[in-house]
């Protein structure tokens, strides 16, 4: 079995808990700037804030570019982004010049993650995790703007 371990004389063996196909699933969204991560949080909390800051700043709406990974392109997902009037750009469907933290990101946070019981020591893990990685953050913008543009123009 994969899930072979060795223990002790008088020790049991490791359960590993397998997270059901349906079962609901906690979404965080993290944003970077340029000098690393500047926010991490669940979707609807991230979704009111940038109204708020948006209306400050006299931007004329939001769009949103992610990845075209099969729980971001999800019926459920886009319902969701069309009501709340978030405007999605098309992905090209391979650009890693765009979103280069797609590489590290997610295994990372998946690697050094232990099990939660809800979504607020989930959050907080997931925030204590990106924070460590903030030296680690250029590595993801070896890509130019130009690569941005160019992934676009196609």
């Amino acid at each position: 079995s994969t899930n072979a371990s060795w223990v002790g004389e008088d020790e049991s063996p490791t359960t590993i808990g397998r997270r059901g196909k349906f079962e609901p699933k906690t979404l965080f969204s993290i944003f970077f700037k340029s000098n690393g991560p500047v926010l991490i949080h669940a979707v609807d909390p991230v979704r009111k804030e940038i109204w708020k800051q948006r209306k400050s700043a006299g931007t004329k709406g939001i769009k949103l570019l992610q990845d075209n990974a099969r729980s971001h392109i999800h019926s459920d997902v886009i319902n969701y982004l069309t009501e709340e009037g978030i405007i999605i750009m098309s992905h090209p469907p391979y650009s890693p010049g765009i979103a280069p933290c797609d590489y590290w990101l997610n295994a990372y946070i998946k690697r050094n993650l232990t099990d939660q019981l809800d979504e607020k020591p989930l959050a907080r893990a997931v925030s204590k995790i990106v924070k460590i990685i903030e030296d680690s953050f250029e590595i993801s913008h070896r890509y130019s703007k130009e690569n941005f543009v160019k992934a676009f123009a196609n």
